[in-house]
This record gives structure tokens, sequence and C-alpha cells, in this order.
């Protein structure tokens, strides 16, 4: 809460009717508190205000008293009693309407403040941010923005809209706070510190541990500086940093901290304060999560036998909480789920905003319960609601890493948890809310993106687009020096990091401003009816799903894979679970690349991966397939079937996409340019004949000297551009880098070069980003030189780069290379050029999943382009044509089964 002082200290030299004995019950009152005595300074106030007549009981002087008496309450947390000191201060206000000065302002200011604060704290959250609203609009027309009265109001509404998880406005109130106490009070005031620690919780929470510690050891700093170690904040602060180090699996540092904390606050207070109880859980988690089992029991029992601590449903509901996890660790299922519905219930009417415990409920009905109850059924749609709570309301002004960290920690926790639901039970219910938790969840970032670039490009507002295209600017310039070497990246005194920063501020600046155009563009919220209600008949949707599984208990996790399927006719989305699971991302994919890098009749992975489904696709023509995990590097149409003789190809229409909901979004397109890159000359040194030993396959290894001409690729373009009309084909050494994002929304951009995936374990999505890309003209050249120039393109078109290219009203992008469907797998789905040319606004993709062969490839675009364009083919029909085609000249997938079609 926040401890701002400032219109207490105003109004102490107001006059006053008080006696002298009054005079002298006051100020202990007055000392007490500030001496952190708060049960004391509460025997004082109540014997100070039995002493006052009707009279004093209409003078500031009294507002003052039950400002300090509802502080008293507030930090010993009898919230009820606070409530009652803060509708009196209220109520009293009105005796002072008519008066103009200042100081009434402010003392009106502060009494619904407290207010708002109070119920805050009773969880009547829409009567506190009506509270807090009403201070704004208040000081903000009667003191102006730049006054303490504001800022002690912005950090209050920061603070409820973080226990609401509507995390954007609270980080946009809690910033506010701090630029105004910086410019009034200074960066080495408490109040400064308090609102510090507000924000490194906050970042805490979303995952970025980097501000989080800069926040969190700069309140330490000021708390420190003041020796303020009495001060009802300070134990929080060491807490919150403990907690962070436990983030940061620092967890030696936590505990020391932790403990440490524990003796301050036992030599200051008592036992039986509750920071000492929230500390003594703090350090049982600490114990729980590190695998000390016996030792987090300990604490845990402390707390919960403490007869102070059941009048505290806070940290009782903490330790239970722990609790729980604990009996679920030593298989007491039965007690766990008992007393994970107690509070389960609570969360539910107590904190909206929160599904911790609703989550773990529902973990301990399915070790508990194999019958599909109401019970499951309504924890799992709240789960679902709060998910659609986040994404409306968090999502869109998240950083990169914050958002990671949200799939990671929250997201996925949802995810998992419903999808093992459904899992476990096979209800018609649950599947339907499945079902939803996938389109919801799938692409979410991408989705996300689209939203705020809509509202941003169809506002009418300029001063926004500027930013827009300044932010793709810095982004496009990062890209561009995160691609150089280490050692020339120091020689120029290039900060990165500073530039991340700076691309990250005004991304969320950018995100937050567009909720002001949400009338622009609010996209539709889906569920699985209305993707069945655009079914036709003899159609099917497939959703893949990964999710660990529930029955793991070592570091070495254990997969499961599973499909929703929808169907015109399904009452309810149909569940099934691939019954080698365990074993499809090892021994039955590495099956598969052999056979397809082998060229031979490959007849297990059929079985294994495509078989369980079309055992329930009978009569089914076509399928909308949205891939997870593995899938994502494997072309279902090319596996064979061993009863048949056939190919997936031959059985099934096939479709990919993101999403199963992307069958809904219908794109028209006006442009009419087509562009049509083939054979950039990498090496510009070179003659072309001395650089025309020519390759087999698309791709290089790393070696750019050893890079080679790719003579299919320029009969490919060249053919190509016969059938498109408007075609523009650039080949050779006018085929860079700086002309392809010169591009701006083209119909078609059709790019035939080596591609590129270094494949690692990175740590950001930008990083996975920065290591997939396209080579074009001079990238030989470029890499030869000692000092690299900054004003010219290194001829490394990286996914990251491809992001802020404008094709937005490209109907279709075909990557012509090696491995450009390649990428990081993550819980968002593929990070690489598949997903930088979505971002960037491509409809359709056509992409490749393995090297692919020259001159199959050339005969396979140029037939694709024959179909479509001169044959009057829909561009499914053309690109299956064309692969069945090239099928009777090679007939290995190897060659026809490399590209697939992503919608």
């Amino acid at each position: 809460m926040n401890m701002k002082k400032f219109y207490i200290l105003a109004v102490l030299a107001l006059t006053s009717h008080f006696c002298t004995a009054q005079y002298s019950i006051k100020d202990s009152f007055y000392l007490t508190h500030q001496n952190y005595e708060y049960k004391k300074s509460i025997n004082l106030g109540n014997r100070l205000i039995a002493t006052l007549s009707e009279k004093d009981k209409k003078d500031t002087a009294y507002s003052n008293i039950l400002n300090l008496q509802f502080r008293n309450y507030l930090f010993l947390r009898d919230h009820k009693k606070a409530l009652i000191c803060a509708k009196e201060d209220s109520i009293l206000q009105y005796a002072f309407n008519n008066l103009k000065d200042s100081i009434y302002f402010v003392l009106k200011a502060r009494a619904i403040n407290n207010l708002g604060i109070a119920y805050k704290n009773l969880y009547e959250y829409k009567l506190a941010e009506h509270c807090y609203l009403y201070v704004l609009e208040y000081v903000k027309n009667n003191l102006g923005e730049l006054h303490l009265a504001y800022s002690n109001a912005c950090n209050d509404i920061g603070l409820l809209y973080f226990n609401t998880q509507n995390l954007s406005k609270a980080e946009l109130f809690l910033k506010k706070c701090l630029e105004i106490d910086a410019k009034l009070i200074g960066k080495n005031h408490l109040d400064y510190g308090l609102t510090c620690n507000n924000l490194g919780l906050l970042y805490l929470y979303v995952g970025n541990y980097e501000k989080s510690m800069y926040y969190f050891k700069q309140s330490m700093d000021i708390y420190n500086f003041h020796k303020a170690f009495k001060h009802p904040r300070y134990t929080q602060v060491v807490n919150n940093l403990a907690t962070l180090y436990n983030r940061l699996e620092k967890h030696d540092s936590a505990l020391n901290l932790y403990k440490k904390n524990l003796a301050t606050i036992e030599k200051i207070y008592s036992k039986e304060h509750d920071e000492y109880f929230f500390t003594l859980y703090n350090i049982a988690k600490t114990y729980f999560y590190t695998h000390h089992v016996d030792s987090s029991f300990f604490y845990i029992n402390i707390i919960l036998q403490s007869n102070n601590i059941k009048n505290n449903r806070k940290y009782q509901n903490h330790a239970s909480e722990l609790m729980v996890k604990y009996l679920y660790r030593i298989k007491e299922y039965l007690k766990a789920d008992s007393l994970c519905d107690v509070l389960s219930d609570y969360e539910t009417k107590n904190e909206p905003y929160k599904v911790t415990n609703t989550i773990h409920s529902l973990q301990c009905k399915l070790k508990t319960t194999r019958v599909c109850n109401d019970t499951v059924i309504k924890k799992a749609e709240r789960i679902l609601n709060n998910v659609q709570y986040h994404i409306d309301n968090n999502l869109y002004t998240f950083s990169e890493s914050e958002k990671q960290k949200f799939f990671e920690e929250f997201m996925y926790s949802a995810y998992f948890i419903i999808l093992s639901a459904a899992v476990h039970y096979n209800h018609p219910a649950l599947n339907q809310i499945a079902y939803n938790m996938v389109i919801k969840s799938k692409g979410l970032s991408l989705s996300d993106f689209e939203k705020v670039k809509k509202r941003i490009l169809n506002s009418n507002d300029q001063k926004i687009k500027e930013m827009y295209f300044e932010w793709k600017a810095q982004k496009a310039n990062y890209g561009k020096l995160a691609s150089l070497p280490k050692d020339e990246q120091m020689r120029k005194k290039i900060n990165l990091d500073s530039l991340k920063n700076l691309i990250t501020e005004m991304e969320k600046k950018l995100s937050v401003q567009s909720q002001d155009f949400q009338h622009v563009f609010t996209p539709r919220k889906y569920d699985w009816q209305d993707i069945k209600n655009a079914l036709k008949n003899k159609q099917a949707c497939i959703e893949i799903f990964r999710i660990e599984s529930l029955e793991n208990t070592s570091k070495d996790s254990t997969v499961v894979y599973g499909a929703l399927i929808i169907k015109k006719d399904s009452p309810a989305p149909d569940i099934l679970i691939f019954p080698n699971s365990a074993n499809l991302e090892k021994q039955f994919f590495t099956n598969y690349r052999r056979s397809i890098k082998n060229k031979y009749t490959d007849t297990l992975s059929y079985t294994v991966f495509w078989k369980p489904l079309y055992d329930k696709l009978k009569d089914i023509k076509t399928v909308y397939f949205s891939p997870d995990g593995i899938y994502h590097q494997i072309n279902v149409s090319t596996l064979y079937n061993p009863e048949t003789k056939k190919y997936v190809l031959d059985e099934v229409q096939v479709i990919h996409v993101t999403n199963t909901k992307d069958i809904l979004n219908q794109h028209t397109y006006t442009t009419k340019n087509n562009y049509l890159i083939g054979n950039p000359k990498f090496d510009l040194q070179l003659n072309i004949k001395e650089n025309e030993k020519t390759k087999q396959e698309r791709t290089f290894e790393g070696f750019l000297e050893e890079l080679s001409q790719l003579e299919g690729a320029e009969r490919e373009v060249k053919q190509i551009s016969a059938f498109l009309p408007n075609a523009t084909c650039v080949i050779g050494a006018d085929a860079t880098e700086e002309y392809i994002k010169s591009i701006k929304n083209p119909r078609i951009l059709h790019i035939a070069t080596h591609g590129y995936f270094n494949k690692g374990q990175y740590q950001s999505s930008t990083q996975a980003m920065l290591n997939a890309g396209l080579l074009f003209a001079g990238v030989v050249s470029y890499d030869r030189m000692e000092i690299r120039p900054f004003d010219k393109e290194d001829g490394k078109l990286t996914a990251f780069e491809i992001m802020s290219m404008e094709l937005d009203s490209t109907e279709l992008v075909v990557l012509s290379a090696c491995e450009t469907g390649l990428g990081q797998t993550g819980k968002e789905g593929v990070y690489g050029l598949q997903r930088a040319f979505k971002v960037a606004g491509a409809q359709k993709i056509i992409m490749s999943l393995w090297k692919v062969n020259d001159e199959a490839t050339q005969l396979l675009m140029t037939k694709f382009y024959e179909n479509w364009q001169k044959k009057g083919m829909s561009k499914r029909r053309a690109f299956e044509t064309a692969q069945k085609s090239l099928r009777k000249q090679y007939k290995e997938p190897y060659y026809w089964g490399a590209f697939v079609m992503i919608e």
C-alpha cells in the first residue's frame, strides 16, 4: 500500500481547539504511529477520539486522526476497521465542500483514496477502482497531475490493476507515479522506494527478471540509506528480492535472505506478525522446490498450527496451497483434493482474477475422480475464461521476453491442465473447452501482433503511425547490428542491450496507445462451433497437441501427443491419443527423416504418425491440419500407407494451417505486382563463370566461401515469369538484400536461393529468429570485408529482419530454398522463416522441411505456377497436382515432398 505522508504533515500545523491534555494524547498517538507501534497508536487514537466533542469532529484535525487510525488498522491488516475509518473520513469531507483552499482538495483526495484502499483489501475491486478513478479526475481538475495526491492515486490504482491482473494498466500507472515522485520528492525518498518495489513485483510476475532486479535493488538501497529497517514495507522488499533469487534459481541466496528477514521481523515485531508467517511460507516454498520436502513440511506446519494465523485467511491460504503440493507430491491425492477444493472455492468467490488454486484443484481431480462431473467442467471453464481475460487485457503490452515467460509459466499451465483433463475424461464438454483452449493459444502472439498493427494502421492518428514506422526502423537496425560478429560489435561500440530496451519501450507504448483504436479493429472471438459451421461435407479439422504426461515425475519428461478432431456433424470435438507418443520425437521421427534422406520406402511412419487419425476420418476428403511439436517437421502427405500402397497425398487432401480458426478468415487482394528473385550472385568479386559450380541442394553448411550458384533457381524464376502478369524478375547481382527489403505488399513474392537455419538451443525467440534466413547477392563479398560498413546490407536476410517487411497485402510467399520451414520449436510454434513471413503479413507460404534438390524444385515450382495461372486451378490443387506430376519423374518423397503450403 502507499505510505505517502505528504498530506498528513501538511495539515499538522492547522489550528485545533483541543485542550492541553488532548495535545499530549495526540502527540503520543502520532509518535507511536511513526515508530511503527500500531497497536499502541490505535489505543491512543481511540482514547483521543473519545475525548472529542461533536464540534471537534468537524475539524480538519479530526480528518488527520481518522487517516492515521486508518493506517494503523491497515498495517495490522484489520481491513474492516480500516474501512470504517475511511468511510467516516470521506463523509467528513462534505463539511469542507465550499472551502476552496488547496489543502481541502488534498484532504478529500486522501479520504477517497483511503476508501479505495480499504475496498481493495476487502476484494471489493469495482468499488476500489471507482474511488481511485474519482480521485485521479478530482486531483487533475483541482490540483493538476504534477501533484503528490495524483501520484498517490496512481500508485494505488496501479496496485489494484496488478491484483486484478490488468497488468498493462498496472505498469502504466506505477510508472506515472514514479515519474511524478522523481520530480517532486526525488529518487531517494522512501515513497519513491515503495513504488520501485511495486514495479519490481509487477516485472517479477511477468517474468522480466532484469527489470525486477533493477527496481528491487533501487528500493532496497533507499530503505538502507534511510536505515528504515522498522518500516513496515522494508521486510516486504527483502522477501520480494529473495523470491526473485528463487526465480533465478539462486536458492541459497534466497534462503539466506528469508532467514535474515525472519530474524528481523521477530526482533522488531513478533512471531505472530503476518510478515513473519509470509517469510516462513517463502522458506517452506524454497525447500519444496529444491526437493527438501521434509524441511518444507516442517515450516508449513509451524504456520498452520499457529493460533494467530487462523484469523488471517490470506496467509492461511498461502500455507494451505503449499500443503496441497506437499500432499500431492507424497501421493496423498484424496487429502490434497479435499484441501484444494476449499482453496479453489475461496479463490472463485474472492479472487476472480486468480486461477492458481483452480488449476491445482483440477489436477487433484484427475488423480481422484474417474468420472467427469459439473465441478470439473466448471473449473476448466474458469481457467479458460481467465486465459481469455489475459489475452484481452495483458498480452498486447508484454515485451518479447515477458510473453515468453507468460507462455511458459501461465499459459502452458492452463493449457496443460485443460488438455490433460480432456485426455483423462474424454467428455464432450471438456473436449469443447480443450479445443477452444488450443485455438486461443496456438499462434497467439502472432494474432496479437496483427491486432495491434491493424489498429494502428487503420487509425487516423498520424503521430502513432509515425511512431510505428520508427519502431519498425529501429527493429530493422537491431537485426542488422545483431548479425555482426561480436568483435566487430565491440570495435564499433554497439550497445545492443540499450537498443533492444528502446525497441521494447516503443513497442509497449504502441500497444497501449493502440487500445484507443479498439473500434477500428477488434477481432472476433471464435470457438469450435464457428469452425464446425464453416466446414463442408467430408471436411474435417485436426488440432494436434503436445503436452507432458500427467504421470511424469522424472526430469526426463514423457510427452503425450494427441489430436482434437471436428467434422461437419460432430456434436463435440473428438479426441484421440497417439499410442506411441513417447517414441514419436525420437526413434520414429529419426526413422522418418532417415527414410526421406536415404530414399527408401518407409512403411512404419504412416502407422505411428497418421493411421490413428485416418481411422477417425472415414469418408473425409479434406483435412485442415494444424501441427504441434514434431509434426511441424513432418509432411504428412509423404507418409506411405503399406495397406493401400498409396501416400496420404493420394488418399486425402491435407491443408496445413497455423491454427484451424484461420479457415474463418477471408482475405481479398487488390495488389497485382509479382516479384521473382532467383540465383543471386553471392560473390560479387568473381565472374559468374568462375562461380558456376552448381549445387544439387539449395542450402549451405555455414561456410560462405563454398557457396555455389543455383542455375536451376535462375531457370525457375524465368520460366515462372512467363505465367505471371506484372512480374518483375530479379537475378544475379541485382538480387540484393536491399532490393528485397524495398519490396512492399506484392501479390506474390517468390524467392529461389540458399536458405539456412543454425540449429541450437536459443534462450529467446529473438536469438532463434536471428539464426534463420535467406542469402542474397554480395553475401560472400561482405563476409570477406575486414571492416564492414554500416550503410551496406550483409546479404543475409534474417527471419528477424523479415518481420519488419510490409507484406500485409501479400497473397503468397514462396521460399524455394532448403529447410525454410525449420526453426526452433517452442510452446508458441516454430521460430523461423515461416513465423517471420506470417508476422510481416503474408497470407500463404510455401516452404521446405528438408534439403531440396535444385532441378526437382525447379520443375515443381514451374508446374505449380502453370497449373495455377495458366490452367486456372486453385493454389492448393495446383500445388498438389504439381507434386503428383513430379512424382512421375522423381518417385521418392525426398524430391516431391519437401515443400508444404501453409495457409
